[in-house]
């Protein structure tokens, strides 16, 4: 098995490389011919990652944060070198997702370090990557860029831009960077009016935030698209409507509930395209990386990438698997089935 590992020293707030050291001994034990690469800066992950695929390497595993696999994803899009990942970054959202080892979320990570903890979790993270199931997945893409886990628009990116723009505030505080740029973003933050185009019809919202998500995970604690799917050739749309502090404040406490899709203040779809066009621009993150402004134009792009997942990985995040799991219903379970509220059957065409 050849492979080429892209490392991120900056990712995280603990150097990892003795324990990634060990989890690539591990690889080449199994017969892996691994080629360390590391970065140091945006976008070298992405390079890496198709000098990964342009020379044939069966994986190139991403060894950084949620923003790392991102760049490497982007970089793999329509090749067929699989995206491997030893999670070593700040939230590590992609793994937990999946069910890849990673380190425990409320743990900080310079505690664990004083403890002499390391990071334990990547030896069994690499053996997912030689006992896992590959699996084709859809990405996002949105200007240009794909995405494997979402794009925001609007109040998160405005978060992921002030973090951008502090890197040692990141380095040091980890997640309590994204927290304080957060509460400092809320207060001075206020709703947009945008036009956005789902599917090629228009909707007008005075929008504080749109999250475009290619999954059902987001900030590693909360599910705002529980109904995404990898496989379904669609992303899920969720744009939170409002201005100023207390609307913020209310989505997040809905969000945080699980009751956000029910609130008349969220909008929800799926669909294949979306553009959102501000009446002033606004930034856009992709996997939690700042990028860029609007316009975004956003688009689903269906089976672009193989990834390593655990052979246990959960059903509710394909199409394909849930549905060939599903039992025959009776005709009670059949009617009982109308009852639920089922977002997916509210303003899920534009109106």
């Amino acid at each position: 098995m050849k492979a080429q590992l892209i490392y991120n020293a900056h990712a995280g707030q603990v150097d990892e490389r003795a324990d990634l050291e060990r989890a690539v001994h591990y690889l080449e034990g199994q017969g892996w011919q691994v080629t360390w690469r590391e970065t140091h800066g945006p976008g070298d992950a992405v390079t890496y990652a198709r000098e990964a695929a342009a020379r044939g390497c069966d994986v190139a595993i991403a060894a950084g944060g949620d923003g790392t696999v991102g760049e490497v994803a982007h970089g793999l899009a329509g090749s067929g070198t699989a995206l491997g990942v030893l999670p070593v970054g700040t939230s590590n959202v992609w793994a937990r997702e999946v069910g890849i080892p990673s380190a425990p979320y409320l743990l900080h990570p310079q505690v664990r370090a004083s403890l002499g903890m390391g990071a334990p979790w990547l030896l069994p993270a690499a053996q997912v990557l030689v006992e896992g199931r590959r699996v084709r997945v859809d990405l996002g893409r949105v200007n240009g860029r794909h995405f494997l886990m979402w794009a925001g628009v609007g109040l998160d990116a405005k978060v992921a831009e002030e973090v951008e723009h502090n890197p040692e505030a990141k380095r040091r505080l980890g997640r309590l960077a994204f927290f304080l740029a957060g509460i400092y973003t809320v207060l001075a933050y206020r709703g947009v009016r945008a036009h956005v185009w789902v599917d090629g019809r228009r909707v007008t919202r005075r929008m504080i935030v749109a999250v475009v998500s290619n999954i059902q995970l987001y900030g590693g604690l909360v599910r705002i698209s529980p109904l995404a799917k990898l496989d379904d050739g669609l992303l899920d749309v969720c744009i939170f409507q409002g201005s100023g502090a207390f609307s913020t404040a209310r989505h997040l406490a809905t969000v945080l509930v699980g009751q956000h899709l029910h609130d008349p203040q969220v909008d929800f779809y799926e669909a294949r395209r979306v553009e959102i066009r501000p009446a002033e621009p606004l930034p856009i993150h992709v996997d939690g990386d700042f990028l860029g402004y609007t316009p975004a134009v956003v688009e689903a792009v269906p089976q672009a990438l193989t990834v390593i997942v655990p052979a246990n990985v959960p059903s509710r995040l394909f199409r394909q698997e849930e549905e060939a799991t599903q039992e025959p219903r009776g005709l009670l379970q059949w009617l009982a089935g109308f009852a639920p509220y089922d977002p997916k059957r509210r303003r899920s065409s534009g109106g």
